[in-house]
Protein backbone atom coordinates (compact mmCIF):
# COMPACT_ATOMS: atom_id res chain seq x y z
CA UNK A 1 0.00 0.00 0.00
CA UNK A 2 1.40 3.61 -0.98
CA UNK A 3 1.87 5.95 1.68
CA UNK A 4 -1.22 8.72 2.05
CA UNK A 5 -0.72 11.53 0.72
CA UNK A 6 -0.96 13.34 4.27
CA UNK A 7 1.90 11.79 5.86
CA UNK A 8 3.74 12.71 2.92
CA UNK A 9 3.31 16.12 3.02
CA UNK A 10 3.50 15.88 6.32
CA UNK A 11 6.92 14.81 6.49
CA UNK A 12 8.20 17.49 3.70
CA UNK A 13 6.77 20.33 5.34
CA UNK A 14 8.24 19.39 8.78
CA UNK A 15 11.48 18.01 6.87
CA UNK A 16 11.76 21.55 5.13
CA UNK A 17 11.05 23.83 8.53
CA UNK A 18 13.95 21.77 10.41
CA UNK A 19 16.12 22.55 7.41
CA UNK A 20 15.32 25.86 7.45
CA UNK A 21 15.35 26.18 11.29
CA UNK A 22 19.11 24.55 11.80
CA UNK A 23 20.22 26.76 8.88
CA UNK A 24 18.91 29.51 10.72
CA UNK A 25 20.59 28.61 14.31
CA UNK A 26 23.08 28.12 12.97
CA UNK A 27 23.90 31.32 11.29
CA UNK A 28 22.36 32.91 13.91
CA UNK A 29 24.66 31.54 16.08
CA UNK A 30 27.51 32.51 14.26
CA UNK A 31 26.70 36.12 14.03
CA UNK A 32 25.83 36.50 17.81
CA UNK A 33 29.23 34.93 18.54
CA UNK A 34 30.71 37.52 15.88
CA UNK A 35 29.01 40.26 17.32
CA UNK A 36 29.52 39.00 21.34
CA UNK A 37 33.34 39.17 20.31
CA UNK A 38 33.47 42.66 18.77
CA UNK A 39 31.39 43.96 21.30
CA UNK A 40 34.39 42.56 24.52
CA UNK A 41 37.25 43.69 22.17
CA UNK A 42 35.28 46.87 21.55
CA UNK A 43 34.83 47.52 25.44
CA UNK A 44 38.10 46.87 26.30
CA UNK A 45 40.01 48.68 23.90
CA UNK A 46 37.62 51.46 24.94
CA UNK A 47 38.89 50.63 29.00
CA UNK A 48 42.12 50.63 27.82
CA UNK A 49 42.25 54.10 26.36
CA UNK A 50 40.95 55.43 29.31
CA UNK A 51 43.28 53.62 32.03
CA UNK A 52 46.12 55.20 28.74
CA UNK A 53 44.64 58.39 29.78
CA UNK A 54 45.29 58.09 32.90
CA UNK A 55 48.04 57.47 32.96
CA UNK A 56 49.46 59.78 30.70
CA UNK A 57 47.55 62.26 33.59
CA UNK A 58 49.78 60.41 36.50
CA UNK A 59 52.90 61.16 34.37
CA UNK A 60 52.08 64.70 33.78
CA UNK A 61 51.73 65.59 37.48
CA UNK A 62 54.61 66.37 39.73
CA UNK A 63 54.11 63.39 41.67
CA UNK A 64 57.34 61.54 42.86
CA UNK A 65 58.05 58.13 40.72
CA UNK A 66 57.27 55.74 43.90
CA UNK A 67 54.07 57.71 44.02
CA UNK A 68 52.98 57.14 40.55
CA UNK A 69 54.15 53.48 40.97
CA UNK A 70 51.81 52.53 43.87
CA UNK A 71 49.10 54.60 41.50
CA UNK A 72 49.86 52.32 38.65
CA UNK A 73 49.36 49.06 40.90
CA UNK A 74 46.32 50.13 42.15
CA UNK A 75 45.08 51.24 38.67
CA UNK A 76 46.00 47.83 37.55
CA UNK A 77 44.03 46.14 40.24
CA UNK A 78 40.96 48.47 39.54
CA UNK A 79 41.09 47.77 35.59
CA UNK A 80 42.48 43.98 35.65
CA UNK A 81 45.00 44.68 33.25
CA UNK A 82 48.80 45.08 33.61
CA UNK A 83 50.06 48.22 32.85
CA UNK A 84 53.27 48.28 31.79
CA UNK A 85 55.51 51.55 31.11
CA UNK A 86 58.77 51.02 28.96
CA UNK A 87 61.34 53.42 28.22
CA UNK A 88 62.44 52.52 24.47
CA UNK A 89 66.43 53.34 25.43
CA UNK A 90 67.43 51.93 27.93
CA UNK A 91 64.86 49.18 26.87
CA UNK A 92 63.94 49.25 31.04
CA UNK A 93 60.63 49.03 32.93
CA UNK A 94 59.56 51.46 34.62
CA UNK A 95 55.80 51.58 36.81
CA UNK A 96 53.85 49.44 38.37
CA UNK A 97 52.21 45.68 36.85
CA UNK A 98 50.01 43.51 37.91
CA UNK A 99 49.89 39.63 37.47
CA UNK A 100 47.09 37.91 36.42
CA UNK A 101 45.10 36.38 39.80
CA UNK A 102 45.80 32.59 38.24
CA UNK A 103 46.09 31.40 34.75
CA UNK A 104 43.84 33.08 32.46
CA UNK A 105 43.61 33.57 28.57
CA UNK A 106 44.82 37.47 27.36
CA UNK A 107 42.24 40.03 25.80
CA UNK A 108 43.51 42.17 23.10
CA UNK A 109 45.86 45.23 24.37
CA UNK A 110 46.91 48.26 23.98
CA UNK A 111 50.13 49.70 23.67
CA UNK A 112 50.95 53.53 23.06
CA UNK A 113 53.85 56.22 23.03
CA UNK A 114 54.69 58.22 26.33
CA UNK A 115 56.91 61.45 27.48
CA UNK A 116 58.08 60.84 30.70
CA UNK A 117 58.41 64.18 32.87
CA UNK A 118 62.86 64.18 31.89
CA UNK A 119 62.27 63.89 28.18
CA UNK A 120 62.56 60.18 28.30
CA UNK A 121 60.43 58.11 25.64
CA UNK A 122 58.88 55.50 26.74
CA UNK A 123 56.13 53.09 25.66
CA UNK A 124 52.52 52.44 27.68
CA UNK A 125 51.47 48.45 27.55
CA UNK A 126 48.04 47.95 28.67
CA UNK A 127 46.98 44.20 28.89
CA UNK A 128 44.08 43.24 29.84
CA UNK A 129 44.06 39.20 32.03
CA UNK A 130 41.30 36.90 31.83
CA UNK A 131 40.35 35.50 35.16
CA UNK A 132 39.07 32.30 35.23
CA UNK A 133 35.21 33.33 36.62
CA UNK A 134 35.36 35.40 33.20
CA UNK A 135 36.30 32.23 30.85
CA UNK A 136 33.27 30.80 32.93
CA UNK A 137 30.73 33.55 32.30
CA UNK A 138 31.46 33.50 28.53
CA UNK A 139 30.89 29.84 28.38
CA UNK A 140 27.85 29.80 30.65
CA UNK A 141 26.23 32.80 28.49
CA UNK A 142 27.01 30.68 24.72
CA UNK A 143 25.60 27.78 26.33
CA UNK A 144 22.35 29.86 27.75
CA UNK A 145 21.92 31.48 23.90
CA UNK A 146 22.80 27.71 22.37
CA UNK A 147 19.99 26.45 24.79
CA UNK A 148 17.46 29.03 23.85
CA UNK A 149 18.05 28.43 20.25
CA UNK A 150 17.42 24.82 20.67
CA UNK A 151 14.38 24.90 22.50
CA UNK A 152 13.18 27.31 19.78
CA UNK A 153 14.04 25.02 17.27
CA UNK A 154 12.28 21.93 19.23
CA UNK A 155 8.81 24.38 19.65
CA UNK A 156 9.20 25.54 15.92
CA UNK A 157 9.75 21.94 14.66
CA UNK A 158 6.41 20.99 16.67
CA UNK A 159 4.15 23.97 15.83
CA UNK A 160 5.52 23.24 12.04
CA UNK A 161 4.08 19.04 12.96
CA UNK A 162 1.17 20.51 14.11
CA UNK A 163 -0.02 23.26 11.60
CA UNK A 164 1.30 20.58 8.77
CA UNK A 165 -0.79 17.82 9.80
CA UNK A 166 -3.73 19.76 10.37
CA UNK A 167 -2.79 21.52 6.73
CA UNK A 168 -2.86 18.33 5.10
CA UNK A 169 -5.42 16.43 6.42
CA UNK A 170 -7.83 19.16 5.91
CA UNK A 171 -5.75 19.50 2.13
CA UNK A 172 -6.54 15.62 1.54
CA UNK A 173 -9.63 15.02 3.73
CA UNK A 174 -11.94 16.36 -0.07
CA UNK A 175 -9.71 14.56 -1.89
CA UNK A 176 -10.52 11.23 0.20
CA UNK A 177 -14.04 11.90 -0.41
CA UNK A 178 -13.68 11.77 -3.71
CA UNK A 179 -11.68 8.96 -4.25
CA UNK A 180 -14.39 7.20 -2.36
CA UNK A 181 -17.42 9.06 -4.66
CA UNK A 182 -14.81 7.52 -7.87
CA UNK A 183 -14.75 4.25 -6.57
CA UNK A 184 -18.61 3.98 -5.17
CA UNK A 185 -19.72 5.80 -9.19
CA UNK A 186 -17.19 2.65 -10.76
CA UNK A 187 -19.40 0.42 -9.03
CA UNK A 188 -22.83 1.24 -10.05
CA UNK A 189 -23.95 4.00 -7.38
CA UNK A 190 -24.12 6.73 -9.63
CA UNK A 191 -26.42 8.60 -7.43
CA UNK A 192 -23.17 9.62 -5.04
CA UNK A 193 -22.44 13.43 -4.82
CA UNK A 194 -19.61 14.83 -2.81
CA UNK A 195 -20.11 17.52 -0.87
CA UNK A 196 -18.45 21.27 -2.17
CA UNK A 197 -17.07 23.24 -0.02
CA UNK A 198 -15.11 27.01 -0.43
CA UNK A 199 -13.92 28.38 -3.92
CA UNK A 200 -10.58 26.19 -4.47
CA UNK A 201 -9.06 23.87 -7.08
CA UNK A 202 -10.63 20.89 -4.92
CA UNK A 203 -13.57 22.42 -4.75
CA UNK A 204 -13.89 23.12 -8.67
CA UNK A 205 -12.60 19.37 -8.84
CA UNK A 206 -15.69 18.48 -6.61
CA UNK A 207 -17.97 20.44 -8.72
CA UNK A 208 -17.21 18.39 -11.97
CA UNK A 209 -17.28 15.16 -10.29
CA UNK A 210 -20.48 15.82 -9.32
CA UNK A 211 -21.40 17.28 -12.77
CA UNK A 212 -20.07 13.98 -14.27
CA UNK A 213 -21.75 11.92 -11.88
CA UNK A 214 -24.77 13.52 -12.72
CA UNK A 215 -24.27 13.35 -16.85
CA UNK A 216 -23.60 9.33 -15.90
CA UNK A 217 -26.86 8.82 -14.30
CA UNK A 218 -28.67 10.82 -16.73
CA UNK A 219 -27.05 8.58 -19.38
CA UNK A 220 -27.92 5.63 -17.43
CA UNK A 221 -31.62 6.42 -17.54
CA UNK A 222 -31.02 7.41 -21.03
CA UNK A 223 -30.11 4.17 -21.53
CA UNK A 224 -32.78 1.91 -19.65
CA UNK A 225 -35.58 4.42 -20.60
CA UNK A 226 -33.97 3.70 -24.67
CA UNK A 227 -33.84 0.16 -23.57
CA UNK A 228 -37.83 0.04 -22.60
CA UNK A 229 -38.85 1.75 -25.32
CA UNK A 230 -37.19 -0.02 -28.04
CA UNK A 231 -38.41 -3.16 -26.54
CA UNK A 232 -41.85 -1.64 -26.53
CA UNK A 233 -41.60 -0.32 -30.31
CA UNK A 234 -40.41 -3.35 -31.70
CA UNK A 235 -42.70 -5.78 -29.35
CA UNK A 236 -46.12 -4.39 -31.37
CA UNK A 237 -44.58 -4.94 -34.89
CA UNK A 238 -42.83 -8.63 -34.06
CA UNK A 239 -46.10 -9.41 -32.63
CA UNK A 240 -48.47 -8.30 -35.19
CA UNK A 241 -46.09 -10.38 -37.33
CA UNK A 242 -45.70 -13.73 -35.32
CA UNK A 243 -49.85 -14.07 -35.01
CA UNK A 244 -50.13 -13.30 -39.15
CA UNK A 245 -47.74 -16.38 -39.37
CA UNK A 246 -48.70 -18.94 -37.04
CA UNK A 247 -52.41 -18.02 -38.11
CA UNK A 248 -50.98 -18.58 -41.83
CA UNK A 249 -49.26 -21.47 -40.89
CA UNK A 250 -52.08 -23.08 -38.71
CA UNK A 251 -54.43 -22.68 -41.52
CA UNK A 252 -56.50 -19.99 -39.55
CA UNK A 253 -55.91 -17.20 -41.80
CA UNK A 254 -55.65 -17.55 -46.06
CA UNK A 255 -51.81 -16.53 -46.77
CA UNK A 256 -53.80 -13.71 -49.47
CA UNK A 257 -51.92 -11.00 -50.84
CA UNK A 258 -53.89 -8.59 -48.33
CA UNK A 259 -52.60 -10.44 -45.45
CA UNK A 260 -48.84 -10.84 -46.62
CA UNK A 261 -48.95 -7.11 -47.29
CA UNK A 262 -49.78 -6.62 -43.07
CA UNK A 263 -47.01 -8.65 -42.74
CA UNK A 264 -44.83 -6.19 -44.92
CA UNK A 265 -45.80 -3.23 -43.45
CA UNK A 266 -45.19 -4.78 -39.95
CA UNK A 267 -41.87 -5.61 -41.57
CA UNK A 268 -41.09 -2.28 -42.98
CA UNK A 269 -41.98 -0.70 -39.80
CA UNK A 270 -39.04 -2.76 -38.16
CA UNK A 271 -37.30 -2.05 -40.47
CA UNK A 272 -37.59 1.62 -40.38
CA UNK A 273 -37.28 1.66 -36.04
CA UNK A 274 -33.78 -0.11 -37.49
CA UNK A 275 -32.67 2.92 -39.46
CA UNK A 276 -34.16 5.12 -36.56
CA UNK A 277 -31.61 3.63 -34.03
CA UNK A 278 -28.94 3.74 -36.45
CA UNK A 279 -29.29 7.49 -36.83
CA UNK A 280 -29.82 7.84 -33.13
CA UNK A 281 -26.34 6.06 -32.85
CA UNK A 282 -24.63 8.48 -34.79
CA UNK A 283 -25.61 11.79 -32.22
CA UNK A 284 -22.95 9.63 -30.06
CA UNK A 285 -20.26 10.93 -32.13
CA UNK A 286 -18.76 14.44 -32.28
CA UNK A 287 -20.35 16.56 -35.71
CA UNK A 288 -17.55 17.18 -38.33
CA UNK A 289 -16.76 21.00 -38.59
CA UNK A 290 -16.52 22.40 -42.24
CA UNK A 291 -18.09 25.06 -43.60
CA UNK A 292 -21.96 24.14 -45.14
CA UNK A 293 -24.07 26.28 -47.38
CA UNK A 294 -27.49 26.21 -46.03
CA UNK A 295 -28.95 27.52 -49.38
CA UNK A 296 -27.45 25.13 -51.63
CA UNK A 297 -28.45 22.26 -49.06
CA UNK A 298 -32.27 23.03 -48.78
CA UNK A 299 -32.04 23.73 -52.63
CA UNK A 300 -30.71 20.15 -53.22
CA UNK A 301 -33.62 19.20 -50.70
CA UNK A 302 -36.51 20.38 -52.48
CA UNK A 303 -34.93 19.29 -55.85
CA UNK A 304 -34.91 15.54 -54.37
CA UNK A 305 -38.27 15.85 -52.11
CA UNK A 306 -40.49 17.57 -55.08
CA UNK A 307 -41.39 14.33 -56.41
CA UNK A 308 -42.80 13.18 -52.90
CA UNK A 309 -44.38 16.21 -52.52
CA UNK A 310 -45.82 16.13 -56.24
CA UNK A 311 -47.25 12.51 -55.91
CA UNK A 312 -49.24 13.67 -52.92
CA UNK A 313 -50.74 16.74 -54.59
CA UNK A 314 -49.01 19.18 -51.63
CA UNK A 315 -47.03 22.58 -53.81
CA UNK A 316 -43.34 22.88 -51.96
CA UNK A 317 -42.51 26.34 -52.03
CA UNK A 318 -38.91 27.25 -51.29
CA UNK A 319 -37.79 30.98 -50.42
CA UNK A 320 -34.06 32.17 -49.22
CA UNK A 321 -31.02 33.50 -49.38
CA UNK A 322 -28.48 31.27 -52.04
CA UNK A 323 -25.42 31.44 -49.62
CA UNK A 324 -25.70 31.65 -45.80
CA UNK A 325 -23.23 29.30 -43.74
CA UNK A 326 -22.87 27.76 -40.66
CA UNK A 327 -20.01 25.74 -39.29
CA UNK A 328 -21.27 21.97 -38.76
CA UNK A 329 -21.10 18.24 -40.54
CA UNK A 330 -22.81 18.56 -43.77
CA UNK A 331 -24.41 15.06 -43.60
CA UNK A 332 -25.46 15.20 -40.22
CA UNK A 333 -27.42 18.67 -41.06
CA UNK A 334 -29.10 17.19 -43.94
CA UNK A 335 -30.71 14.36 -41.66
CA UNK A 336 -31.67 16.84 -39.48
CA UNK A 337 -33.67 19.36 -41.96
CA UNK A 338 -34.57 16.62 -44.33
CA UNK A 339 -36.43 15.11 -41.64
CA UNK A 340 -38.32 18.07 -41.06
CA UNK A 341 -39.21 18.26 -44.78
CA UNK A 342 -40.20 14.72 -44.73
CA UNK A 343 -42.41 14.87 -41.73
CA UNK A 344 -44.12 18.31 -42.87
CA UNK A 345 -44.87 16.44 -46.17
CA UNK A 346 -46.14 13.48 -44.52
CA UNK A 347 -48.50 15.09 -42.38
CA UNK A 348 -50.19 17.58 -45.02
CA UNK A 349 -52.93 16.59 -46.92
CA UNK A 350 -53.38 16.43 -50.74
CA UNK A 351 -53.78 20.22 -51.55
CA UNK A 352 -51.68 21.99 -49.11
CA UNK A 353 -48.56 23.53 -48.71
CA UNK A 354 -45.00 23.10 -47.55
CA UNK A 355 -43.25 26.26 -47.07
CA UNK A 356 -39.15 26.40 -46.57
CA UNK A 357 -37.58 29.64 -45.20
CA UNK A 358 -34.09 30.35 -45.36
CA UNK A 359 -32.80 34.38 -43.85
CA UNK A 360 -30.07 35.68 -41.20
CA UNK A 361 -30.80 36.97 -38.06
CA UNK A 362 -27.49 38.80 -36.77
CA UNK A 363 -25.33 36.35 -36.12
CA UNK A 364 -27.62 33.60 -36.75
CA UNK A 365 -29.20 31.55 -39.34
CA UNK A 366 -33.02 31.20 -39.51
CA UNK A 367 -34.51 28.09 -41.27
CA UNK A 368 -38.16 27.68 -40.94
CA UNK A 369 -40.56 24.99 -42.10
CA UNK A 370 -43.75 25.55 -42.52
CA UNK A 371 -46.58 23.22 -43.51
CA UNK A 372 -51.14 23.15 -43.69
CA UNK A 373 -51.03 19.92 -42.27
CA UNK A 374 -52.53 17.94 -39.53
CA UNK A 375 -50.80 20.54 -36.53
CA UNK A 376 -49.46 19.42 -33.10
CA UNK A 377 -51.76 19.30 -30.18
CA UNK A 378 -50.72 21.85 -27.00
CA UNK A 379 -50.46 19.10 -24.67
CA UNK A 380 -48.14 16.95 -26.90
CA UNK A 381 -45.47 19.73 -28.06
CA UNK A 382 -43.63 19.45 -24.86
CA UNK A 383 -42.52 15.99 -26.08
CA UNK A 384 -42.62 15.93 -29.58
CA UNK A 385 -38.64 15.88 -29.62
CA UNK A 386 -38.26 12.67 -27.19
CA UNK A 387 -37.30 9.33 -28.64
CA UNK A 388 -40.42 7.48 -30.07
CA UNK A 389 -42.81 10.32 -28.55
CA UNK A 390 -45.91 10.03 -31.67
CA UNK A 391 -48.76 11.97 -30.95
CA UNK A 392 -52.45 10.61 -31.15
CA UNK A 393 -52.92 12.22 -34.58
CA UNK A 394 -49.65 10.53 -36.09
CA UNK A 395 -50.65 7.14 -35.29
CA UNK A 396 -52.82 5.85 -38.24
CA UNK A 397 -51.63 3.51 -40.31
CA UNK A 398 -51.16 5.86 -43.30
CA UNK A 399 -48.69 8.36 -41.45
CA UNK A 400 -47.46 6.77 -38.42
CA UNK A 401 -43.62 7.00 -37.90
CA UNK A 402 -41.46 5.56 -35.62
CA UNK A 403 -41.11 8.23 -33.61
CA UNK A 404 -36.91 8.56 -33.93
CA UNK A 405 -37.04 11.42 -36.63
CA UNK A 406 -37.48 14.50 -34.40
CA UNK A 407 -35.25 13.26 -31.50
CA UNK A 408 -32.83 12.79 -34.05
CA UNK A 409 -33.12 16.13 -35.54
CA UNK A 410 -32.89 18.32 -32.16
CA UNK A 411 -30.06 16.08 -31.05
CA UNK A 412 -28.11 17.36 -34.26
CA UNK A 413 -29.27 20.57 -33.84
CA UNK A 414 -28.21 20.84 -30.85
CA UNK A 415 -24.83 18.99 -31.14
CA UNK A 416 -24.46 21.70 -33.53
CA UNK A 417 -25.30 24.69 -31.14
CA UNK A 418 -28.26 25.15 -32.10
CA UNK A 419 -32.27 25.74 -31.19
CA UNK A 420 -35.13 24.29 -32.64
CA UNK A 421 -38.55 25.45 -31.71
CA UNK A 422 -42.17 24.51 -33.34
CA UNK A 423 -45.54 26.70 -33.53
CA UNK A 424 -48.53 24.55 -34.15
CA UNK A 425 -52.21 24.12 -34.24
CA UNK A 426 -54.53 20.96 -34.59
CA UNK A 427 -55.86 21.40 -38.41
CA UNK A 428 -54.15 24.57 -39.14
CA UNK A 429 -50.71 23.44 -39.19
CA UNK A 430 -46.60 23.60 -38.07
CA UNK A 431 -44.09 25.88 -37.99
CA UNK A 432 -40.18 24.25 -36.97
CA UNK A 433 -37.70 26.71 -36.58
CA UNK A 434 -33.92 26.05 -36.82
CA UNK A 435 -31.00 28.78 -35.89
CA UNK A 436 -27.67 27.95 -35.89
CA UNK A 437 -24.83 30.18 -35.42
CA UNK A 438 -24.07 31.89 -38.76
CA UNK A 439 -20.36 31.62 -40.10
Amino acid sequence: MFPKLSWKLTFFMVLVSGLTIAFASVLTNRALDRQFVDFLETSQLERNQQVVQTVRELYQGDQDRITIERQLQLLGLATDAQIVVSELRAERRMGGHMMSHGPGMMRRQTTENLTLPDGTAAVIEIIPSQRPEHAIQETKFRQAVNNSILITAVLSIGAALIVSAFFSWGLTKPLDQLVAMVRRVGAGDLAQRTEVRGRDEFSYLGKEFNQMAANLEHMEQLRIKLTNDVAHEFRTPLAAVQAYVEAMSDGVVEPTAENLNLVLEEAHRLQGLLEGLQELSKLEQPPRKERVNLGELLASLVASLGILAEEKGIRLHWYGQPALYTMGDREMLNTALRNLVVNAIKYTHPGGEVSIDLRAEQDQVLVEISDTGIGIEAQDLPFIFERFYRTDLSRSRETGGTGIGLAVTAGIIQGHGGTITVQSEPGVGSSFKVRLVKS
